[in-house]
């Protein structure tokens, strides 16, 4: 029971970082089956990897195909392998209305009744009778994240959403998965209304606790979400505190934090390369920053800082950072291939970075392979590798471009 003086907004609610559950935006898509990939490109044609998904074993493939419904055409749409017993089409509301199709809301394989289309791939058109849905939302759940949660397949939860508007969802399905990532998956339209994108973050609403007052009315307990602000000028607020945490938690020097300024000041000053700065944001409180940079020439971002406070550690919010920035790159960046991340060289960093970059998959990178009278940092730096597709160019020429802009501007 609580005392009825006691502000219920300033309670430490559901905190664990088990409750946070990334958000990903699903474009439109298809899953084709074995015979219509057949029809669309040829007998025995094996669909390519671009990019494998959270999900694993499922795969961004290379190949796209056009979507011809009774107005329109929708071009280039991507694929996602391996194939399936039945195609599927999955569009958003806005896609289904543009094209001329009366999809309905369904989850991913209840297909009857649904209505069909024209897919046109290199060998010609193919006519699917039925197939094209909208997704319903729903969320893959991780198994070792559901026992936490004690949530089993096919259950159904509520999902927050508190960016800039609150969006709740409920009775979203619950999907087990064995080897797959925890994601939240909303369609475009869906995130679109609610001013979020790939790899924000919501809150899983499960077995509700009710908090009353003495006497007895229930009070609504505030709870907060992680969100990423990204820095657009150093005056703004979360900018400013995430710079004063460098200086004050992460015991970063004067000249880091003037560096900074600097190039969010003057931009133009890095180009044709970019600079951004991304902070994590509870309520009103900053806590933790992120400053990477997107190399134009080599195609590949590079992680500088990343710090989480000390009492938001251990709870994922580094990992959820992380993963904003590979959405934000690939988002502003589609082309490109993957992401150096820099640990600097105190027993202290190696001992905690390197291991958080380790369990992100990332993998260490050589750098006494090339001539350090060509490339002298002036620092001593780890340098460490995460592609971001499958076949990320690794070649001594995009380490060279890319270490003659890290010299540049760092």
């Amino acid at each position: 029971m609580l005392n009825f003086k006691t502000d219920p907004r300033r309670i430490d609610f559901k905190k664990e970082n088990k409750w946070l559950v990334p958000i990903g935006v699903s474009n439109r898509h298809v899953h084709l089956s074995a015979e219509d990939v057949d029809a669309l490109f040829g007998h025995g044609y094996k669909l390519t990897v671009a990019k494998d998904l959270a999900q694993r074993g499922n795969f961004a493939a290379r190949e796209t195909v056009n979507i011809v419904g009774g107005k329109g055409v929708l071009e280039r749409v991507r694929i996602v392998g391996p194939p399936r017993d039945t195609t599927q089409v999955e569009l958003s509301r806005t896609e289904a209305v543009k094209i001329g199709v009366d999809a309905p809301i369904r989850d991913s394989g209840d297909l009857k009744g649904t209505p069909g289309l024209v897919l046109v791939g290199p060998n010609g058109p193919v006519i699917i009778n039925g197939g094209c849905i909208i997704p319903r939302a729903h969320i893959h759940m991780a198994r070792k994240q559901a026992d936490i949660l004690d949530l089993y397949d096919r259950d159904k939860v509520s999902i927050l959403i508190k960016g800039q508007k609150v969006v709740c969802y409920h009775d979203v399905l619950v999907r087990l998965t064995e080897t797959g990532e925890t994601e939240f998956h909303i369609d475009t339209d869906e995130a679109n209304a609610a001013f979020v994108d790939t790899g924000d973050l919501a809150m899983i609403k499960h077995k509700e606790m009710v908090v009353k007052d003495n006497y007895g009315n229930i009070v609504e307990v505030r709870v907060d979400n992680i969100k990423f602000v990204r820095g657009k000028t150093p005056h703004d607020y979360a900018t400013t505190e995430g710079i004063r945490l460098l200086r004050d938690v992460f015991h970063y020097p004067g000249s880091t934090q003037r560096a900074i300024l600097n190039k969010l000041l003057d931009p133009s000053s890095l180009e044709p390369n970019c600079y951004y700065l991304l902070t994590a944001v509870e309520g009103d409180k900053v806590v933790g920053i992120c400053c990477f940079y997107y190399l134009t020439e080599s195609r590949l971002g590079y992680l500088e800082h990343i710090g989480i406070t000390p009492e938001y550690r251990n709870r994922g919010v580094g990992s959820f950072l992380y993963h904003k920035v590979t959405s934000f790159m690939e988002k502003e960046h589609p082309e490109i291939e993957g992401m150096l991340l820099e640990v600097r060289q105190t027993k202290n960093e190696i001992d905690s970075r390197k291991r958080f970059f380790l369990n992100l998959g990332a993998i260490p990178v050589d750098t006494a392979f090339y001539p350090s009278g060509r490339f002298r940092f002036t620092e001593k730096l780890l340098l460490m590798f995460k592609p971001l597709v499958v076949d990320a160019n690794l070649n001594t020429v995009t380490f060279e471009k890319a270490f003659q802009n890290l010299v540049r501007i760092l």
